[in-house]
């Protein structure tokens, strides 16, 4: 699998919130995130496993760009795996994008991904 991810999101007419979960895969991996939103800094330095965050609503996000860069560490005496999963709610349907990528022992790897919202 790869560890770069292209996407666009498809989002609904409505208010309701899109939020935003990334869950580190592989036990005893350790990870920091850095997440934006066109130029408007989400978080810096996020710790592990970021759950539900709610970034906008469906209605000010179309042809907005979030961008999120994750290093996640191999710290597990038992292998050399890494994974990020991304999932988005609230827009047309629930997305769920998986990564993953085997490293050297102690080795890090590099995850980005880039979602452009898109409202028909």
């Amino acid at each position: 699998m790869s560890t770069d991810l292209v996407k666009t999101y498809i989002l609904n007419r409505s208010s309701e919130d899109i939020k935003l979960s990334l869950i580190v895969g592989g036990i005893e991996q350790t990870a920091a995130s850095l997440i934006t939103l066109g130029e408007e800094l989400i978080s810096k330095d996020y710790p592990g496993d970021l759950h539900q965050k709610i970034i906008g609503q469906n209605n000010n996000l179309h042809k907005k760009v979030l961008n999120i860069v994750t290093v996640i560490t191999d710290t597990a005496p038992n292998h050399n795996d890494t994974d990020l999963y991304v999932l988005l709610e609230g827009g047309f349907v629930t997305k769920g994008y998986k990564m993953q990528e085997e490293v050297q022992p102690g080795a890090s790897a590099v995850y980005t991904v880039e979602i452009t919202f898109y409202q028909f």
